[in-house]
């Protein structure tokens, strides 16, 4: 199921959203937000898949707001001016809806949205890094977790690690958001070699990482959506 919330300064607009979600089983509607620096506290503490976003609001516009983000969800535009559509492909929107939208353009653009999260979460199992001149292949289903080191990020191995130029903010982004989790500033792991959840540290192997307080909330969400059984 798709997870999503919804940010407009106006309330109308956000019912118009709610009406066209309470008729579809396959997406979640987490929250509406009428101040978009609630929604950008919201959204750099919690992970969604899906945001639908008004450009045009005061002190930010949605554009400003995605740029903000420390990870970016998929993003559908709603708004009422179309001069806006051009700035829209900058920040890769996955729609753009013109106000007024009625339910089946606004189902277009959901199926747009979920489109692109199954080829994201059934893609590669790979993935390319540069370690000096040189392109390594890391398999994901090899990594026990990434570590981050000032400017670097190592990827740890059963025997070895390989390290690469980059921090844990932009490796977080390139990989596949249904295998891997950040639990900590320094640390991600992969949801698959996590053996044991104790107090505020996760287990892999024989190695006890932390799980930070600003992290342990989307974690654990993440963990019963995940196995919701649990």
């Amino acid at each position: 199921m798709i997870t999503c919330i919804a940010i407009d300064d106006e309330p109308n607009a956000l019912e118009v959203i709610q009406r066209h979600i309470d008729k579809l089983s396959s997406i979640q509607l987490i929250g509406t937000y009428l101040d978009p620096f609630e929604a950008i506290d919201y959204l750099n503490g919690h992970t969604v898949d899906l945001v639908f976003l008004d450009i045009n609001m005061p002190n930010i516009n949605g554009i400003e707001l995605v740029k903000s983000l420390n990870t970016r969800p998929l993003i559908i535009f709603t708004t009422a001016h179309s001069e806006y559509a051009m700035d829209s492909y900058e920040v890769k929107a996955v729609d753009y809806l013109l106000k007024p939208f009625d339910f089946p353009r606004f189902l277009m653009a959901v199926n747009k949205a979920q489109d692109l999260l199954m080829k994201s979460s059934s893609g590669e199992d790979f993935v390319f890094v540069s370690t000096g001149n040189q392109k390594q292949r890391i398999v994901y289903e090899d990594v026990l977790y990434i570590e981050g080191e000032g400017n670097y990020v190592k990827y740890i191995f059963d025997q070895s690690n390989t390290m690469v130029r980059s921090s844990i903010k932009n490796t977080m982004q390139v990989l596949p958001k249904n295998r891997f989790v950040q639990i900590h500033r320094s640390y991600i792991v992969p949801f698959s070699k996590i053996e044991k959840i104790e107090d505020s540290h996760v287990y892999i192997q024989d190695h006890k990482l932390p799980v930070s307080s600003s992290f342990r909330e989307e974690f654990m969400d993440l963990i019963n959506r995940y196995n919701p059984m649990v």
